[in-house]
């Protein structure tokens, strides 16, 4: 990869487990503010891809940001930011407390910074609320607020809306399109569901057994699928 190119970009990444290629020499690059979508079925390689690129797997192969390799730099050292599935909210912290953990952390508290993100996620005036209190969908806009609450360079969500029904998913799906564009920040989401994946990346890269096979938009990877696997999956 150039020197000059801007963003993430990995080259031959290969995550095992045993005798067993959870991920296998994937090389892809996602430049400064774009949404990419890993898109693949269960077992797909999907999280091993995404726990490798945050730090918390050991690969082979390289990962770079903005040309330098960063793959033997410590997570907490890449200016990467996680978000789980679940969220993983703090039960014993408010809204406000919540968000603004990771500024404690990073020894940088505000409470400007935290009223701004609650505004961005649509919760303006949650502060102090429980985050038990909160709805699913809520609480998931909660753990968004907390994740860019530090500024990463890099955004993981690790299928941030498969806990909600299927109706809420489809309307968060894009809301946070909406949150990620005006955030600027770049994203990579790792989902199963090909259409929430086209309503929230610009670009899509499907991941069939640990290979990434093939990238474009929703529209492009339904009209020219790479194999027979691909457009079954894509209906």
């Amino acid at each position: 990869m150039s020197l000059g190119f801007a963003g993430l970009s990995l080259t031959d990444l290969t995550v095992r487990f045993g005798a067993t290629t959870a991920v296998d020499a994937v090389s892809l690059s996602v430049p400064t503010g774009e949404v990419f979508a890993l898109l693949g079925p269960s077992g797909s390689g999907k999280s091993s891809l995404l726990r490798a690129i945050a730090g918390l797997e050991p690969c082979a192969g390289d990962i770079a940001w903005d040309g330098e390799s960063i793959v033997r730099t410590p997570p907490h050292r890449r200016g990467f930011a996680l978000m789980f599935q679940d969220g993983q909210l703090f039960p014993h912290l408010d809204v406000a407390g919540n968000v603004g953990y990771a500024l404690r952390i990073a020894g940088r508290p505000s409470a400007t910074r935290v009223a701004e993100l609650l505004d961005l996620v649509g919760l303006t005036g949650f502060g102090s609320r429980r985050v038990t209190d909160l709805s699913g969908g809520e609480q998931q806009r909660v753990a968004l607020a907390r994740s860019l609450a530090a500024s990463p360079r890099l955004l993981l969500l690790d299928e941030p809306l498969s806990s909600l029904d299927r109706e809420l998913r489809e309307r968060l799906a894009g809301e946070l399109r909406q949150i990620l564009t005006d955030a600027g920040v770049t994203t990579i989401l790792v989902t199963h569901d090909h259409d929430e994946a086209g309503v929230i990346a610009d670009r899509i890269g499907i991941l069939d057994a640990g290979r990434l096979v093939q990238t474009g938009t929703l529209a492009d990877l339904r009209a020219h699928p790479a194999d027979d696997r691909v457009a079954r999956f894509l209906k």
